[in-house]
C-alpha cells in the first residue's frame, strides 16, 4: 500500500514469507529491512492482521515513496588531465521497475569520458543481477606523451545470490583501444602500441 509510480512486484519480491508459509516474525522484520534497503521509500512499515480464518493472517506492507533520481555537477582540477568539469545523471527506479540507470561525463582539458549503465536486480523476474555499461574515452596527451588514445567498449554483467550474503558476478568486457598521433619523441612502449587493438576479458567476482 502507498506505491504510486514503484511497480507491486519490486516491493513483493523482497518479502521472505510467500503465501502458505507458516507465519515467522522474524522473516517479517527481514522483509520490512530488505524493502527499506532499497531506498525507494521513506517509510516502510510490515504489519499483520487477522485473515479469513483463525489460522490464517494478512500481512500488508505499507509504504512512502521517495524521489529516486540524481543530478549530479561538479569541477575540479587533476594532475593526470588538467582542468575538469564532471556532470552525471541517475535513476535508481526506472519508471517503477527498480531497474538503475545512469550516464556520467568528464570534460577535461586532456581527457573526454562518457559512460552510460544499466542494471537489473531481478532480470527475467528471477534470481539474477544483469546489466551492462558501455564508454567511450578519448585522451588527448601530444603535449604530455606525444600520442592520443581512444578507448570505447561495452562491459556485460550477470550474478546471482547464494544466499543473501553470498553472491557470483560474472563479467565481460570487449575494448577497441587505437593509439594514435604518435610523435617521434614517444617512448618505445607508445611506438609499440600504435594502432587499433581489441581487448576481449571475462571475469568474476565472490
Amino acid at each position: 500500500v502507498g506505491n504510486v509510480r514503484t511497480k507491486d512486484k519490486v516491493a513483493r519480491r523482497e518479502f521472505r514469507l510467500a503465501e502458505g508459509d507458516a507465519f515467522n516474525a522474524s522473516l517479517l522484520r527481514r522483509t520490512r529491512q530488505r524493502i527499506t534497503d532499497l531506498e525507494f521509500f521513506n517509510n516502510v512499515t510490515v504489519n499483520a492482521s487477522p485473515g479469513s480464518a483463525p489460522d490464517r493472517s494478512v500481512v500488508t506492507a505499507n509504504v512512502e515513496e521517495r524521489a529516486t533520481g540524481e543530478l549530479t555537477l561538479g569541477g575540479g582540477y587533476s594532475t593526470d588531465i588538467g582542468p575538469l568539469v564532471t556532470a552525471g545523471l541517475r535513476e535508481r527506479n526506472l519508471v517503477g521497475t527498480g531497474i538503475d540507470a545512469g550516464i556520467n561525463g568528464i570534460l577535461a582539458s586532456k581527457q573526454s569520458q562518457v559512460t552510460f549503465s544499466m542494471t537489473d536486480p531481478y532480470f527475467l523476474d528471477r534470481n539474477l543481477v544483469a546489466g551492462f555499461d558501455i564508454f567511450h574515452i578519448q585522451n588527448t596527451l601530444q603535449e604530455v606523451a606525444q600520442y592520443n588514445e581512444r578507448r570505447t567498449g561495452l562491459a556485460l554483467r550477470l550474478g546471482y545470490e547464494f544466499s543473501e550474503h553470498l553472491r557470483q558476478v560474472w563479467t565481460y568486457s570487449l575494448t577497441q583501444r587505437s593509439v594514435f598521433d604518435v610523435g617521434a619523441l614517444a617512448s618505445i612502449y607508445v611506438q609499440d602500441a600504435k594502432g587499433s587493438s581489441l581487448l576481449s576479458q571475462i571475469g568474476q567476482t565472490l
